[in-house]
């Protein structure tokens, strides 16, 4: 290839190429990095829109970092680290994106009391 040829404009489609293989190498785990978040004092769910388009509703009660939280003091959340974790500013806690998507909810201990508590409803709902 020529110097000229190296340096010619490049077609509108290849820029697009190019720059979506970008956007991909820099993103390999998009599947776990939030968009935004918000939290519903009404229903008490913390709301993750996730960048893959995925969105999750989580019940305040099942975390634990914020269960015992005021409703109110759980709308202020900052979205950190290029998404990869959530942050309540007026209760100083935080937790992290993947977790949430992988259903971990808090220590070993708190999955471990989750999953109690649900037989629980299942037995008496039956």
């Amino acid at each position: 290839m020529t110097e000229e040829e190296w340096e010619a404009p490049l077609d509108a489609e290849t820029e697009a190429a190019i720059d979506r293989a970008i956007a991909n190498a820099r993103d390999p785990y998009d599947w776990e990095v939030a968009t935004s978040a918000t939290f519903d004092v009404h229903n008490r769910l913390l709301l993750v829109q996730l960048k893959t388009g995925q969105r999750l509703a989580i019940p305040q009660e099942d975390l634990q970092e914020i269960a015992t939280a005021d409703p109110v003091d759980l709308t202020d959340i900052e979205v950190l680290g290029g998404g990869c974790a959530l942050h309540f500013e007026k209760i100083m806690e935080g937790v992290e994106v993947d977790a949430l998507r992988r259903g971990i909810w808090g220590s070993q201990q708190w999955m471990d009391m989750l999953a109690e508590r649900r037989q629980e409803r299942v037995a008496v709902a039956s």
